[in-house]
């Protein structure tokens, strides 16, 4: 297949090969790092924090309990994997689309599933609403542009592509791909797009759009409207409608658990990071002297903390806040003060004004932030503007972790500190799962340049149905997700994984099981997430390693923070950890 791009044509036909040459966004931005969730998601960051049957081998679809499952016994309710046939001591073929010695599909990424043996027979018909014997019918929700204007003018500012006919392009373009790759038993899934009647943080349209869609009778559905998601996912849950990766987005636990097996999450749940950032923080910055303030009299100071941290108006993220606080306090830190506050731009630098000042009346030498990635900006410069210098530790957040965001930082005062981030260390666009992944298979870059928030949660999704086998319902697909095994975990790949596979306490309800180590430079020099050439750069500890929630955690001196010769900022070449081998392209 010829991958020379200057000279092929543009474009993309739904259901076949597409022709295309290079993207137009592509001149402006191959140089750079990945697009990534960073660009698309950037009003995600300010509005987020606001069955029967059987195969034709017997396998039974499990729909029983998972939680008292162990996993060789999820494995041997399934399909049959490489796993299984281990188990069961079984010979199987499992078809020219198998890599044999990874045990997976040949598909060029750590996250390729796990083989599965070719399915024959009868698949049981109509398993659930929306599986027929012939078809999977899945909706991709997307904002309607025109709802929220100022939205829309940020997004496109950074360089994103908001043009709908470039977006359905992709999708079909890598369902087209998955439906070849992946074992759907039989039935073929197809996505319908649909667009939402109102801006992200309205409720009633949310509940309206939500009984729209479910009138349509879909299997599942990916996306939705951010702000209003707890509202979206529950009606769909209630439809019983699985609602997968970013239509149920950055939701508390009680509220996924509510309504399981339909509510579906991309990043660790906001529990799991919370504990995983606690952990971290006590052994990198515990008890002692404030040796990371900017403040060299502070310094010499025990360290007082204060805890800065988001919730909305409804208080959603309260249990939330409760969590991080307990499990700061298991590892040792105790709070003297926390200062809460909601998403409110117009009022921002006045709130900024009012909760510097609380932190300084307390005492607090060590900062630690949980929220959107906007205030760090805010909190910042009235810092300064009121001689204040302390350390700042970034907890969990979205999107703060990017050097997009922190450059409208005051970014000397950013330096004096430290952060935890779920997303891997930065690299090539073109080495990006969905960039590579959709030029291998079409010779061309995708049409969209937001193709990486696209396609994820559509992997995800026949990830579920490839390992739930035959008889789909959201229980099964439930189970194909927990069967998934544990991959990534490389520098650029975190690790990826659902259910029991001993990262956590309880049930594994979120996606990232692991995360790194950053800090602020106010000095290094590059592109940020979306291309702009500048300086003041996130550099990634010891090169961006990462670290499980099980790990133990590493001392200061263990860690590589503040250490320039040991870290990256952005990675010319894909690690070699995160190489995928590189098979023929399939024949579309």
């Amino acid at each position: 297949m010829s991958t020379t791009q200057d000279t092929r044509e543009q474009g993309g036909l739904p259901g076949g090969k597409p022709p295309g040459s290079r993207p137009a966004w592509v001149r402006a931005v191959r140089r750079y790092g990945p697009i990534a969730v960073v660009v698309v998601l950037i009003a995600a960051a300010v509005l987020v924090f606001g069955g029967r049957g059987s195969d034709d081998n017997g396998d039974q679809s499990s729909s029983g309990s998972v939680e008292s499952a162990s996993q060789d016994e999820l494995t041997r309710s399934g399909p049959m994997t490489p796993a299984k046939a281990d188990l069961m001591g079984e010979q199987v073929d499992f078809g020219p689309d198998c890599d044999t010695g990874l045990g997976r599909i040949k598909l060029p990424t750590v996250y390729a599933p796990p083989c599965v043996q070719p399915f024959e027979g009868d698949n049981g018909g109509a398993t659930f609403q929306g599986v027929t014997a012939d078809e999977i019918k899945i909706v991709y929700y997307r904002s309607d542009p025109a709802q929220d204007p100022l939205t829309t003018a940020m997004v496109a500012g950074a360089g994103v592509d908001i043009d709908p006919s470039a977006e359905a392009d992709t999708i079909q373009g890598f369902t087209d791909l998955y439906n070849h790759m992946f074992e759907t038993y039989g039935r073929t899934v197809k996505v319908e797009v649909f667009t939402g009647s109102g801006a992200d943080d309205d409720i009633e349209a949310a509940r309206a759009d939500a009984i729209s869609i479910a009138d349509k009778h879909p299997f599942a559905v990916i996306g939705g409207p951010r702000r209003a998601s707890p509202t979206f996912a529950a009606e769909l849950a209630s439809h019983q409608i699985v609602c997968g990766p970013t239509c149920a987005e950055a939701l508390p636990e009680d509220i996924v658990k509510e309504n399981q097996p339909y509510l579906w999450q991309a990043l660790e749940t906001p529990e799991q990071a919370v504990e995983g950032a606690s952990r971290l923080i006590g052994s990198l910055a515990g008890p002692g002297k404030a040796v990371l303030a900017g403040d060299e009299d502070m310094q010499d100071q025990d360290r007082v903390y204060g805890l800065v941290h988001y919730d909305t108006p409804n208080g959603d993220h309260q249990p939330v806040f409760e969590r991080f606080r307990d499990a700061l306090a298991d590892n040792g830190i105790d709070l003297a003060t926390d200062v809460e506050f909601t998403l409110d731009l117009a009022q921002g630098q006045e709130n900024a004004r009012t909760n510097i000042s609380k932190l300084k009346a307390a005492g607090v030498t060590t900062v630690i932030y949980y929220g959107d990635p906007l205030t760090p900006g805010l909190l910042t410069k009235e810092a300064t503007a009121q001689d204040y210098h302390p350390e700042w530790i970034l907890g969990p957040s979205l999107l703060a972790d990017t050097t997009v965001f922190a450059r409208l930082t005051d970014m000397d005062q950013w330096s004096h500190g430290f952060g935890i981030s779920a997303t891997g260390a930065r690299g090539a666009l073109e080495d990006d799962n969905a960039f590579r992944i959709y030029k291998w298979a079409y010779g061309v870059l995708p049409p969209h340049n937001a193709a990486n928030v696209l396609e994820p949660p559509l992997r995800t999704m026949f990830t579920g149905i490839h390992l739930a086998g035959a008889d789909l319902n959201p229980e099964s697909f439930r189970d194909g997700l927990y069967r998934y095994p544990p991959s990534g975990g490389g520098p650029t790949e975190p690790q990826i994984s659902r259910g029991e596979h001993g990262f956590f306490d309880d049930i594994d309800l979120g996606g990232v099981d692991d995360g790194t180590l950053i800090w602020f430079d106010p000095e290094a020099e590059g592109p940020d997430e979306v291309g702009n050439q500048g300086t003041g750069m996130y550099r990634y500890a010891l090169g961006g390693k990462r670290y499980t929630f099980d790990d133990e955690t590493p001392t200061l001196e263990e860690s590589g923070l503040f250490d320039d010769a040991r870290s990256i900022t952005v990675y010319d070449e894909v690690p070699e950890a995160d190489r995928a081998p590189d098979y023929p392209p399939p024949d579309l």
